[in-house]
């Protein structure tokens, strides 16, 4: 296990039922370079599966600073990127 998915892993080692819902992120490759967590999944239905652990993902690697946005990438699809921080609504009135 690679050291990025050993972080989320272990962010949550106390919550049971989260770390059983990251399941499908035990199938992923997760690499950083240039402010962005790289996953690359095996297929899209595993994509489609990741990508509704965004708020899970983005706890641990926020809290350590580790990039800006995460993407998720699937060989011959367009990749997805998801912004670390999400801003509020009253963020985005101001």
């Amino acid at each position: 296990m690679d050291r990025l998915r050993r972080l989320v892993f272990s962010f949550y080692r106390e919550e049971p039922e989260i770390e059983a819902e990251l399941e499908p992120l035990r199938d992923c490759r997760m690499s950083r370079s240039w402010g962005c967590i790289r996953i690359d999944c095996i297929d899209g239905p595993h994509l489609e599966q990741v990508s509704g652990l965004m708020t899970h993902l983005r706890r641990p690697l926020l809290a350590m600073g580790l990039g800006r946005q995460i993407v998720l990438r699937v060989p011959g699809r367009p990749q997805r990127a998801y912004p670390m921080q999400v801003p509020f609504h009253s963020d985005l009135l101001t």
